[in-house]
């Protein structure tokens, strides 16, 4: 993905009112929800119990099945009278998504079709996560920001956003980790980061109450990984047991520990191989397929994490490729995927969940690309695309 001219504000404002009007459209739509279809609830209800002293979690690995942080970083919205919190959130989740969507793809080139292409693409992916509340946008955006900013060596600011991602969800830890092993500036500033995120519900509330809450998180998220194992849910397991391959925990989770090893040493490679953009593109594009794919509970609209992804290849491969079969691959990949629950019950039955394979199965097959693609830019340097930045310029952060 190389320097173009293609720089248009019309198609630059265009982008943002795609964004405007989905928040707008969302917002309404929840305003008007008499049965209230989302995960909001949860979290102010997780907000309201930590500042009256109540237990956070039912114990059964459903509802608010997140750290106690996650409570208070909520807090200013929870707190807030419904509407008004619950607006303010979509446009909030939406904003950060759509602000490291834009920087994301300056990552490859300067020219506004594809911001669009890839706006188009990331909006579509995260409708469900906007409808629902779901702090998968929040984190979606903080870690795609954070991975920017260590390409552009910014450690201290990528350290504060994935310890704010790690605040709002736990699965932000795939790329806390990465980021801490492979990068020496960011292990003690992570640790700082991390501390800081640790000692805070410490400061809201009496230390025998957090302890107790901490407790209860750990055991109650024995019976959400539990669930997450044994159920049918959109990761790689679940679309192999709708297949008719029902792996064992025993089996799963060396498969999660060694395809986690597998990619802690391709984004190291990468981090000493290729250049900075294509280091970036790698470090988050393969942290998220990860996250999709092995996380216990990911579901459909879950993936909304990998539409930047599949935004930013559909558009190299339409605009600077020009690959009639990748444009038609990525597209239907991408539409596929917004439309996974119906076209997925065009292959299986409705019920028990079956319809759960679709992303998965896409997600693997992206992956597959990704992981093909980096070796042969490890193996062949000079034979590097020139999409995905030019290995001799610097990402547009």
């Amino acid at each position: 993905m190389g320097e173009t001219n293609g720089a248009s504000p019309g198609l630059r404002r265009a982008a943002w009112l795609v964004w405007l009007t989905l928040g707008i459209v969302m917002c309404l739509i929840v305003l008007m929800d008499k049965h209230e279809r989302s995960v909001t609830p949860s979290y102010r209800a997780a907000v309201i119990n930590w500042f009256d002293g109540k237990p956070l979690y039912n114990m059964g690995g459903s509802g608010f099945i997140y750290l106690p942080q996650a409570a208070l970083v909520f807090a200013p919205f929870g707190l807030l009278p419904k509407p008004a919190g619950e607006v303010l959130w979509r446009l909030t989740i939406l904003g950060v998504l759509a602000f490291s969507v834009f920087r994301w793809t300056r990552l490859a080139s300067t020219d506004d079709r594809w911001f669009l292409i890839n706006t188009l693409v990331s909006a579509a992916t995260a409708a469900g996560c906007v409808r629902n509340g779901q702090s998968t946008l929040i984190i979606t955006g903080l870690m795609i920001l954070a991975a920017l900013d260590i390409g552009a060596k910014k450690w201290w600011r990528s350290a504060v956003l994935l310890s704010l991602a790690f605040a709002f969800k736990p699965v932000a830890i795939v790329l806390v980790l990465l980021a801490a092993a492979i990068y020496p500036p960011m292990l003690w500033r992570l640790a700082i980061g991390m501390s800081v995120v640790a000692v805070s519900p410490f400061l809201t509330q009496h230390p025998e109450y957090v302890v107790s809450q901490f407790g209860a998180f750990y055991e109650n998220s024995r019976v959400a990984f539990s669930t997450g194992e044994t159920g049918l849910w959109a990761q790689l397991f679940g679309m192999l047991k709708v297949a008719g391959l029902d792996l064992p925990s025993s089996v799963q989770q060396p498969i999660r520990v060694g395809f986690a090893a597998a990619t802690l040493v391709a984004c190291w490679i990468s981090a000493k191989k290729l250049p900075s953009s294509r280091n970036v593109f790698y470090l988050y594009a393969l942290s998220a397929s990860y996250l999709m794919l092995f996380n216990s509970r990911t579901e459909g609209s879950t993936y909304a994490m990998v539409g930047p992804v599949y935004g930013l290849l559909l558009a190299e491969a339409w605009l600077q490729r020009k690959s009639p079969i990748a444009t038609i691959g990525f597209g239907l990949a991408s539409v596929a995927t917004v439309f996974n629950f119906d076209l997925a019950l065009l292959f299986v039955k409705r019920g028990d969940g079956n319809e759960v394979w679709l992303c998965p199965f896409l997600c693997t097959l992206v992956t597959i690309y990704l992981v093909v693609r980096f070796i042969r830019e490890v193996r062949f340097p000079n034979r590097m695309d020139e999409g995905l930045a030019q290995p001799n310029r610097a990402p547009t952060l």
